[in-house]
């Protein structure tokens, strides 16, 4: 859930920079005002991959997670092979977007976001080798 003191603060480095970042649900979100003000880009990392991005989680990226509802938001994912790093970004028009559709917008991406955390961490887990211990 948004508060509102957030999204004011949000505005207002919006205005000022063009560019913010705002906390949803623990994880930061870049939110960018581009082209006059008439898009907007927002970027959260989706897996931290430590000093390596395995196998088995570059795969799944031409994959999709299953929703749990509908979906319509077109975002699409980058892999930061230096700091081993894949973001899910979106970019879209921000013109006649009132305050209650920003706000949707900013809890669908956060939602597709976490959606796709787990996915990537569930993945993860196929790279990890079994050992019996005796």
């Amino acid at each position: 859930m948004i508060l509102e003191k957030n999204l004011r603060k949000l505005f207002d480095e919006l205005c000022k920079f063009e560019f913010a970042k705002i906390s949803l649900d623990g994880f930061e979100v870049t939110v960018k005002v581009i082209d006059a003000a008439s898009k907007i880009y927002l970027s959260t990392s989706v897996y931290f991959g430590g000093n390596f991005i395995p196998n088995s989680v570059r795969k799944s990226l031409s994959q999709q997670p299953v929703y749990d509802h509908p979906v319509s938001l077109k975002t699409y994912m980058t892999l930061n092979e230096e700091l081993f790093q894949i973001n899910l970004n979106y970019l879209g028009i921000l013109t006649h977007m009132d305050t209650h559709q920003f706000i949707s917008l900013l809890e669908d991406f956060s939602y597709i976001a976490e959606t796709w955390r787990r996915f990537l961490e569930e993945n993860d887990k196929n790279d990890l080798i079994h050992v019996r211990v005796k």
